[in-house]
């Protein structure tokens, strides 16, 4: 099926309306939220972590 083969080295002009607009945040709000963020997730690793596979509490070490 060459002649559906899609060509990935293709760039992709996007213009500048797609781009996130910059946000300035204060520094202890930002941290407040960071923080509170961690919790939930602490939490949800906690209430979820039984159904993870057997070997998944194992920790690895990549080497880079």
């Amino acid at each position: 099926m060459k002649s559906q083969k899609q060509d990935f080295a293709r760039n992709v002009l996007i213009s500048r309306r797609h781009w996130d607009i910059p946000l300035r945040v204060g520094l202890r709000p930002y941290f407040r939220f960071t923080c509170w963020l961690d919790e939930e997730l602490r939490g949800l690793v906690a209430r979820w972590a039984h159904t993870a596979a057997p070997n998944a509490t194992r920790l690895k070490r990549r080497r880079m």
